[in-house]
């Protein structure tokens, strides 16, 4: 069941602030699928005052971060109509709590490897051991991935460590003739606990409001068939990196 909820009962729930909500827009209504683990809010874009939804469900640690996201609506009444039919439209799928809800006691903050620093002789052991990349803590990943790409030749800037909504690395590649801004976003998933499409549609939605010249996503795991689906409609701005293009990269250590 889908039913209006008041703003602090909203906000009673354990939320994820995504950016554009606090950022670029107002929020004026919000909702609840109490029984499904899923809320949204309705929000007016305070610059071009047109009209935003953001449906957010309940990861594994009882926090709620966006999973649908869907802009440039012409008034209240259509982003309500719109945000209602796809709060349906996932409660009828249920895919969302395969894609968020993880017991796999490996992708916590626990970690067999005591890393201090991302160095060269870290990067030529994870060569040889692929597999101890499971052993590393969400956050050394991002350190390991962050550390890769300014190899590449980027600036990086990891953020703050956090869920921030679709970007773990901030990336830019600089030259005299152009200027190439990435969001990393890293998933140190254990390889049975594949990527789903709703991180996909999360960074996605970021993708459209921070407006890189491309979003990532790096993974220790794989991507289900839905994820390479839907990213393959955006290929344009996402990309996906998984355990093998990891590999691919650490060989060259």
């Amino acid at each position: 069941m889908i039913q209006s909820i008041s703003e602090d009962r909203f906000n009673s729930y354990n939320i994820q602030r995504h950016p554009m909500s606090i950022m670029f827009g107002t929020e004026k209504k919000w909702f609840e699928s109490k029984e499904n683990n899923l809320i949204g809010t309705i929000i007016k874009d305070n610059f071009d005052n047109d009209w935003a939804y953001i449906i957010l469900a309940m990861d594994s640690d009882r926090e709620y971060r966006a999973i649908e996201i869907e802009a440039s609506m012409d008034s209240e009444e259509v982003a309500k109509k719109r945000l209602k039919l796809k709060l349906s439209e996932l409660v009828d799928e249920g895919e969302f709590k395969e894609e968020l809800y993880n017991d796999d006691k490996t992708d916590t903050e626990e970690s067999s490897i005591i890393i201090t620093d991302i160095n060269a002789e870290v990067k030529r052991y994870f060569k040889q051991h692929p597999e101890k990349l499971y052993d590393l803590t969400p956050r050394k990943f991002e350190e390991l991935v962050a550390s890769i790409l300014e190899d590449m030749g980027l600036t990086v800037q990891l953020t703050q460590a956090t869920r921030d909504g679709g970007s773990d690395i901030i990336a830019e590649f600089k030259n005299a003739i152009s200027n190439f801004l990435m969001l990393v976003e890293c998933k140190r998933y254990s390889p049975e606990n594949k990527v789903g499409v709703g991180i996909i549609r999360e960074v996605a939605g970021v993708h459209s409001f921070k407006k890189p010249s491309k979003s990532i996503i790096v993974t220790t795991s794989t991507f289900t068939k839905d994820a390479r689906n839907e990213a393959s409609v955006l290929k344009e701005q996402i990309d996906l990196k998984d355990y093998h293009n990891l590999k691919e990269w650490l060989s060259k250590y």
